[in-house]
């Protein structure tokens, strides 16, 4: 069975089925407050659908970004991966 969680976004309380983690889910939740906060106080926003518009495009970016950063973080183990292997294989010789 699934827990049923209270969240608050933009002012209005919704229940969610928790199908993991509730930490977790209200983490989530205070994310999003925190970008809409940012916006809101930006001043970008006129109506709650360009608040909601924005909010996701900052998200979005967000995401972009973290995933730029871990393909960098994967080229460069890989990389070191290599380096190693190849400097055991020389020294194995």
């Amino acid at each position: 069975m699934q827990d049923t969680v209270n969240i608050r976004i933009l002012g209005q309380e919704y229940k969610v089925k928790a199908g993991g983690d509730e930490n977790r889910i209200q983490s989530l939740s205070r994310y999003i407050n925190e970008k809409v906060l940012d916006v809101q106080h930006s001043g970008n926003a006129i109506s709650t659908m360009e608040l909601v518009a924005i909010v996701m495009l900052s998200m979005a970016d967000d995401v972009e970004n973290a995933k730029t950063e871990l393909k960098t973080y994967k080229e460069k183990i890989e990389d070191r991966i290599d380096q190693i292997i190849n400097y055991i294989d020389e020294e194995t010789k």
